[in-house]
């Protein structure tokens, strides 16, 4: 807060002396200090920050003297905060105006005014004055959302003001400011700061109605919570944000966005309770509410500089291309055939190091027939890939899509095979791995959840690797008729063919055996592997047990007893996140006595679940089935004491893993 009063006071004195000099024959060259300056002045009372204090200095010289200069210096702690320097040809009443500063942590308390008066002969006198300053109280301080609404503000203790308001979201913008607008404090991008306007970030775990607090003093403010489930929110004004993102990691998004606009898929995915799941790796990313476009775009870097691919193959890849390939949509106004710039271009995601995946919908953002793009890594000419072998090049084994070599397609572009027909509503998941390098880099195409109903072909013991998502409908092709047993768990019959999927979100194998006539369904890992279950509770559960369970009947051919393998053992559906379900029918899938299985969290032997102690347990409390809790056979599950089970019942399994691995809960109901 120092001004450079102090260096115009120099020139000023200089300036003095030299006229002085030329005026009167006097040697300036060898100066003997004379005099005696003389300061005079009154107690100079209290005053406010940010407001200016004014007091007269009688200024004279005990021997008569000529003045040359009045320093006055206001100090906070001996450390100037301000100062002037004024003139004083003539012995008498100067006025002094020293700005009081408003900063940040002073306590009310003694300044110190320092006056310095100087003669001619550079002889002082030196006088402080102790001055009272205080933080004033603000009248009518309001605060104001980022939608312009004005709250109203109430001083409590300590300099803390605060005010209600109603809001449905996690986290809202805002900033403080009276009503006459003389003081304000917000955002200067970074921190708080006076005289700011800008937006300051809320969070808050409540909502409904929620205290807004701003203290004058320090400048906390609240409230600025930390939750698990972060709030991305964006207004028109702000629609560009830089954040440090977290895979796996829950996330609102709201604001201008909304459900109806197009969150890119590749990097954000909606679960069961609302929220959005961030799915690629750890890292910078800026988000960019295009509301013109209605679309949420995200990408690895800042918006001033977007992540580059790196010599390692970390970094990033991006797509340019002609009309046939656009995020949101073709028709969008962005859709500018081999434009070149973030605003234009396709970002992949890294879902994995050096592993990148890009999501298109055939009639929305990828033509049925216009195909014809690229991958680069920027969003701009530059790093390019190409088929032929060089030092960032792909190699793709596809039945739909290629990658041109120069030899009838342009080198590197992505081209539609001959003789293939795309499909309006079928995705398309392009996967680059460039954990092997960046040459001949492997570019895999696999079909995903896509919209309308997805016809699946399946032949015997043949398993097929799909995306899923909660509520799609598919269609068997194949070897599958109407008479199988398509596992319930994991598809509701919709009694027109289709079947609506009913688990989570994720990747799934779909195998059908001809010799049962059943058609299974289990959740797979990157590789096709089952999944397995994982500290947090996701991943897959299984039964292993004897021949008194088993899908799709107990008379079928694969119910082998105590048999570890998928073709053997049942999977149970993940229906929300560490939640797994079964349904068996007694008599069909399930004995009428002589129980005895066995959760497990992968098809074969490994983790399983028990009922005395373990890193893995399960409690129960249900009429029917107890959990062993004996030294032997620990964990497995047994008919209760005198209980007979019906032919024709049907129980629900449900697993809830969501106190942890150690606390499971096993829930039967009987239907």
């Amino acid at each position: 807060m120092k001004t450079k009063i102090s260096q115009i006071g120099s020139m000023l004195l200089g300036a003095a002396l030299c006229m002085l000099s030329s005026c009167i024959n006097e040697d300036y060259k060898n100066i003997v200090q004379q005099g005696d300056p003389l300061i005079g002045i009154s107690a100079l009372g209290s005053v406010e920050m940010g407001q200016t204090v004014s007091f007269d200095v009688n200024c004279t010289d005990k021997t008569g003297e000529r003045l040359s200069t009045l320093k006055a210096e206001l100090l906070f702690t001996n450390e100037s905060v301000d100062e002037v320097v004024i003139r004083t040809k003539e012995a008498g009443d100067y006025t002094v105006n020293l700005n009081v500063p408003f900063l940040q942590y002073i306590p009310n308390g003694d300044a110190t005014v320092r006056l310095t008066l100087q003669n001619v002969t550079t002889s002082k006198t030196i006088v402080e004055v102790p001055l009272t300053v205080e933080r004033p109280h603000l009248a009518e301080l309001q605060f104001i959302a980022d939608d312009g609404t004005a709250f109203d503000m109430t001083e409590g203790d300590d300099y803390l003001y605060t005010a209600t308001i109603n809001t449905k979201q996690n986290a809202f913008k805002g900033y403080f400011m009276t009503k006459d607008e003389k003081w304000s404090f917000g955002s200067n991008g970074s921190e708080i700061e006076l005289g700011q306007k800008g937006n300051i970030d809320f969070v808050t775990n409540e909502t409904g109605n929620v205290t807004v607090s701003f203290n004058i003093c320090d400048y906390s403010y609240g409230p600025n919570e930390e939750i698990s489930i972060q709030p991305l929110n964006f207004t028109e004004s702000d629609n560009v944000m830089t954040r440090q993102l977290e895979q796996g990691r829950e996330y609102t998004i709201g604001g201008i966005v909304n459900e109806d606009w197009f969150i890119d898929p590749d990097f954000f995915e909606l679960n069961d309770d609302g929220n959005y799941v961030f799915r690629a790796i750890d890292g910078t990313y800026t988000l960019t509410a295009y509301n013109g476009y209605k679309f949420l775009q995200v990408y690895s870097g800042t918006a001033d500089e977007p992540a580059t691919l790196q010599a390692d193959g970390s970094g990033a890849i991006w797509v340019i291309g002609g009309n046939g390939i656009n995020k949101p949509y073709l028709n969008s106004s962005n859709n500018n055939g081999w434009w070149t710039g973030t605003e234009w271009d396709q970002a992949t995601a890294q879902i994995k190091d050096k592993v990148y995946q890009l999501t298109l919908t055939v009639g929305k953002q990828l033509s049925a027939t216009d195909i014809n793009f690229k991958f680069f890594g920027q969003p701009n000419w530059g790093i390019e890939f190409k088929g032929d072998g060089s030092d960032y090049s792909l190699v793709c084994d596809n039945d739909v899509f290629g990658v041109g070599d120069g030899n009838g397609h342009d080198n590197g572009n992505i081209y539609l095979k001959e003789g293939v027909t795309l499909n309006e509503g079928d995705t398309y998941i392009f996967t680059i791995d460039l954990t092997g390098g960046t040459q001949n880099a492997p570019l895999t195409i696999k079909k995903g959840a896509g919209e309308g109903t997805q016809l699946v072909t399946l032949a015997d013991k043949d398993p097929q690797i799909m995306s899923l998502k909660k509520g799609m409908t598919l269609q068997f092709d194949g070897i599958v008729n109407n008479d199988w047993y398509i596992d319930p768990d994991f598809l509701k019959a919709n009694g027109d063919g289709t079947y609506t999927f009913l688990c989570i979100n994720g990747q799934y194998a779909i195998k059908a055996y001809a010799d049962y006539q059943y058609v299974q369904v289990y959740p797979v890992n990157d590789e096709g592997k089952p999944a397995t279950l994982q500290a947090d509770g996701t991943g897959s559960v299984w039964i292993i047990g004897s021949d008194c369970v088993n899908k799709p009947f107990l008379n079928s051919g694969n119910n082998k007893s105590w048999w570890t393998d998928p073709d053997w053992d049942q999977c149970m559906a993940p229906i929300a996140k560490g939640k797994y379900r079964i349904t068996l029918t007694v008599g069909q899938q399930l004995k009428a006595s002589d129980i005895n299985f066995k959760f497990f969290g992968q098809p074969t032997w490994g983790i399983e679940f028990n009922g005395k102690g373990g890193e893995y347990h399960l409690d129960s409390d249900n009429d029917w089935f107890r959990v062993n809790a004996a030294d032997s056979d620990n964990g497995n599950i047994f008919l209760k004491d005198g209980v007979t089970l019906t032919e024709g019942d049907i129980f629900e399994f449900t697993i809830d893993l969501s106190a942890g691995i150690a606390n499971g809960i096993l829930n039967v109901e009987k239907k």
